[in-house]
């Protein structure tokens, strides 16, 4: 798990400042297999935008601080699948998110939620293509952060056993039998969107 060093107001799925959930500092780790079978895994630090700005930019008190930060613990950990919530300071909080199901029965799963997509596996069944997306951030955007003094840092690990038909990650890491681990590291906001796609037929 990397950790946070300094304050970072960051993004690496979504639009920097329009989104309420931006990742700051993380791990994600994604098994799907043949069989559509998925488990998504991503731990580390995030913000919620709002939040932030009300401690950064109103000031707000303390108490009131606290008791935004109740609010936003219910409702994440109303959703299963969020196992952990600490809450850092200034809007930011540290997470750890885990679900497992079959995609060919679901035929999506988001993370964090469906409004809040940050990261995706998405199954057609039409075309029998599992694909899984970040949502990509503009070049405009990006350049607002580091105009901004903004950074960012993660890494995201795919593993399947699936013939693999198009993929942008940095590295490939042979496994167990099949099984192949295509990796992820982010560096700057204008760094590709993480994208891997594979056909079940």
């Amino acid at each position: 798990m990397k950790k946070l060093h300094i304050l970072l107001f960051t993004a690496l799925f979504i639009v920097p400042l329009g989104g309420c959930y931006v990742p700051a500092s993380f791990d994600a780790e994604i098994e799907v297999g043949r069989t559509g079978f998925y488990k998504i895994t991503f731990e580390g630090y995030m913000a919620e935008t709002n939040l932030f700005n009300k401690v950064v930019k109103d000031n707000i008190s303390p108490k009131e601080e606290e008791e935004r930060v109740a609010r936003l613990k219910n409702d994440l950990m109303r959703d299963s699948a969020t196992k952990l919530f600490e809450y850092f300071k200034k809007g930011h909080f540290r997470i750890k998110w885990e679900k497992q199901g079959d995609i060919l029965k679901s035929k999506m799963v988001s993370f964090l939620r469906r409004n809040e997509n940050l990261l995706s596996i998405s199954y057609v069944k039409s075309k029998a293509l599992v694909s899984i997306q970040g949502t990509p951030i503009t070049r405009a955007n990006a350049q607002r952060m580091v105009d901004s003094g903004l950074g960012l840092q993660g890494s995201l690990k795919v593993t399947t056993d699936a013939k693999v038909i198009s993929h942008n990650a940095n590295k490939v890491k042979d496994g167990e039998g099949r099984k192949k681990t295509y990796i992820w590291v982010i560096k700057s906001p204008f760094d590709p969107s993480p994208k891997l796609s594979f056909n079940l037929r």
